[in-house]
Order: structure tokens, then sequence, then C-alpha cells
């Protein structure tokens, strides 16, 4: 074995590392880091496009997001490693911290080193007095072992002993809720679809397909200072899901949530209606694709040209929240668009359209605006581990009640021969200091004395500095 400058002998590095894990602040400090980890995973939307993020964000922060790869904390390899290393710090710790302390071997100890403790004699011969010692402790609620050390009846007793164990229960639940996050990292997964009326799309790592039979939304309009606008009260989706082991049947999904028979929850997110051109050449139709779901800022060439048009928006009453505050409300649905040739616009403003009516623009090209389709963006998500991560905070936080909240007692009590004749020793310890139980102890010695001696003999009671004396005075 290497030894250290001062002549120490140097620990194995196992050993070195058992005590760096075993100390309290590396846990605390990881945790504290994991913590950190998980409020920026809760802050930023994660699992986005690097265009979400510059969209959403001032270019340094979306950077700083994109090039650190904060998009996808959850998922990541540094913060399962974390968990990883807290489970590890928490188990050395629970092995060589937390049981040797709160489970003390039942062993012969200075009682007189105790801050709570009292002694005295009684005439009483010592397996009288040690038979009545074990009977008084066992009806104030003590479970006890005894044993003969040195010639000495020892008592080993136990109070709320099950309130030792509320910090293992708390690490428990911590081992629960990391089992419940990596499931859920591992086998778990999200995403969202655009799904159109009429249309039918499969969800993305799941056999179910979700067909969009009808959308419906109501608007209330909302005085601002800058005039009236329109906000969703209310939207709803109308869907058929088909899955192995669902039956294909009419749901409908709103403020709640829908949950397949594969756990799959599936929710309404948001809501939006695009617009629809038939376009013609010379009286003729021409088919054009695109034109059928029209979104925001699409851009379709009409062929063997080099004219186009751009589409914007859609207002009226069908969603009336994209009118302008201010903005009157159109009686009818309308499309605004841009029509442009050589990529230049060949109006002064945009283009409004009224569904059912019909717009030259140029070389012999005509729209005609078509009654708008609607579409439901829905999210989905499955996590396998969701009820092992609600039971292990629900493991944890009682960990916690029972640690907080309860005081365990551990007493130790001595009878013994003595000059003159039988000498009687008790001390307790507690997991919380012993301030909480100077009263309890005061009673518990005075009861103690009156069953062990008939004779009422002198009886001192000791307490180190700081803590307040037991009196117990014949």
């Amino acid at each position: 074995m290497s030894t250290t400058v001062r002549g120490r002998p140097q620990k194995p590095i196992v050993d070195e590392i058992l005590d760096v894990l075993s100390n309290v602040l590396f846990p605390v400090g990881v945790f504290c880091v994991w913590a950190a980890a998980t409020t920026i995973g809760t802050i930023i939307d994660q699992n986005q496009t690097a265009d979400h993020y510059y969209a959403e964000y001032p270019a340094p922060v979306a950077n700083l997001i994109v090039r650190l790869h904060l998009d996808g904390v959850f998922h990541s390899v540094p913060y399962i490693a974390l968990v990883v290393l807290l489970l590890i710090s928490m188990t050395v710790c629970t092995f060589r911290r937390v049981i040797p302390k709160r489970f003390p071997p039942d062993r012969a100890v200075p009682i007189d080193h105790f801050a709570l403790h009292a002694s005295f004699s009684t005439s009483q011969p010592r397996e009288d007095a040690a038979r009545a010692s074990d009977s008084y402790l066992r009806k104030r609620g003590f479970v006890i072992r005894t044993q003969e050390i040195d010639g000495a009846h020892w008592t080993f007793a136990h109070s709320r002993k099950w309130a030792r164990y509320g910090v293992l229960i708390a690490h428990l639940g911590f081992v629960v809720l990391c089992l419940g996050v990596f499931l859920g990292w591992r086998y778990g997964y999200r995403g969202a679809i655009q799904v159109f009326e009429g249309q039918t799309l499969a969800i993305e790592h799941t056999p179910v397909q979700l067909t969009l039979d009808k959308f419906t939304a109501e608007f209330e309009p909302v005085r601002t200072p800058t005039g009236v606008l329109y906000q969703a009260s209310k939207f709803e989706s109308d869907v058929t899901v088909a899955g192995p082991n669902d039956h294909a049947a009419p749901k409908i999904i709103v403020n709640h949530p829908y949950v397949t028979s594969g756990g799959v929850y599936i929710y309404q997110a948001s809501y939006g209606f695009a617009g629809r051109m038939a376009v013609t050449h010379n009286g003729r139709a021409v088919a054009l694709d695109g034109t059928q779901r029209l979104m925001p800022q699409d851009e379709l060439l009409f062929p063997g040209t080099s004219r186009g048009f751009q589409y914007m928006t859609m207002a009226g009453p069908s969603d009336p929240s994209q009118v302008p505050p201010g903005a009157p409300l159109p009686a009818h649905d309308e499309y605004i668009f841009w029509a442009f040739h050589d990529n230049i616009p060949t109006t002064d403003k945009p283009i409004f359209l009224p569904v059912g009516k019909s717009v030259d623009v140029g070389d012999g090209y005509r729209l005609t605006a078509l009654s708008p389709i609607a579409w439901s963006g829905l999210t989905y998500r499955s996590d396998p581990g969701e009820s092992f991560v609600g039971a292990g905070v629900a493991i944890l936080i009682a960990g916690f009640v029972i640690s907080l909240f309860f005081l365990p007692v551990k007493l130790y009590a001595r009878i013994r021969d003595g000059v003159p004749g039988t000498l009687a020793d008790v001390a307790v310890t507690t997991t919380k200091g012993n301030a909480m139980y100077e009263d309890e102890f005061a009673d518990l010695v005075a009861g103690w004395r009156s069953v062990l001696s008939a004779d009422a003999p002198t009886l001192t009671a000791h307490a180190q500095p700081g803590v307040k004396a037991v009196n117990a005075n014949v």
C-alpha cells in the first residue's frame, strides 16, 4: 500500500471514488446541474427545426440553442448521464451513510456520552429490575431487543422505527422517477401532424391512422385599443381513428386529448383554413398542383410562363381571426394574394377575391376562388414511463413527509450489578437532534424510575452542554 507525504496510508482509488460519490455535496451539485438542464428543456421548445428557433428567438439565442443542441435536452446523452450519475451517487450514499447512520447496530455504547441520558441505583435484584424495565418500555410503545453483554442486561428499543425509512423511501421514489424518465426517453415519442378535412394520415411510430371528418370553430369579438379583433373561443376536430385495437368510429378532439388503445395521446393544437383556386387558361381548366390546399406564402407558377401568384391569407366569417384589428369583417370569405409577372407584382395592392368570383391575371389565365378547406393541427405523444414518473413523485413526497414530520427514537438501557444495589442507565437518540424529545425523555425517565425503585432512591439525569438537563428529583 502506498503512503502519502505525511506518511499516512493512501486509500485505494476505489475507496476514494466511493468517498466522493457518498459525499453529500456531490449529489447535491449533480442535482443542481440536472435541475438546470430540466429547466432549460422545459422553457425551450424541444425537437423543433432550426428555422423555428430563429423565428421565435433573437439570433444570438437561436445560435446558442442550435449549436449547443438545447433543442433536444431530454433525449441527450449528457442529460441521461446526469440521471445515471445521480442514481449511482444516491445508491452509494444509501449504503455507506444513510443506512449505517439511521440503523446503527445493537452494541454496547458509552451511555454517559449521549446528550439525553439518566442513571440511578435501585435495591431490586438485577434480574427483577431488567424485567420491570423491559415491561415498562413495551408499555411506552417501544419495540425491544435484549442482550447480555459483559455481565450487564442491555435493552435496545425503538419507537416509530418505520420513520427512519423516510430517507430510503425518498431515495426509492427518485429511482422510480428516474426509471420513468428513462422509459420515456428510450421508448416514448411525440410529434405533430397537419390534416385537412377528408384527409387520412398515418401517425408516425404507430399503426394508427387518423381521418379528419370535420373541423368547427367558434369566434368571439374582443375590443382592443386598435379596434375589434376575433379570437377562437372553441375549436374542435371530428376525427376517425383506426388502429389494430381501435374501432373506426368518430371521436371529437377538443380541450381534452383522445387516447388510443395503444396509449397514444392526441391533442388539438392549432387550426386554419387553406385557400382553394380553380385555374383556367383561355377558358380551359388547367391542373396546377397546390391550388387545392393553399397555405400562406405559397407561390405557384403558371405553366410555360413567367406569371404566377402568391397566396397570402383568407379573411372572412370562416376564420375572422385573420382580419386585421379595426378592419371590417367581410360578409363572405375572400382570398388575399399577389399576382406577379417576372417576379414583379402586377398590381399596387394585394388582390381581394371573394369566394365564387374570378379575376384575370394575364396571358389568358383566370383564377376562380373556391370555398376554403379547413385543416387541424394535432399533436401526439406516447410516454410509457409516465405512470412510473407519477408513482416516483408520490413515493418521493411520502418519503419526505415521513422524514420531516415523524420522530423516530432509539433507546439504550443497561441494568448491571453495582455497589450498592443495581445500577440502571438509559439514553436516547433521535434523527433530528435532542431538543424535540427533551420533555418526553423527562416523562420517560420519571416513569422508569417509579417501576424500578420501590424505595425511590436518588436519580441523576444528565444533558450535554447546550441541552436542557432532565430533572428527576425524589
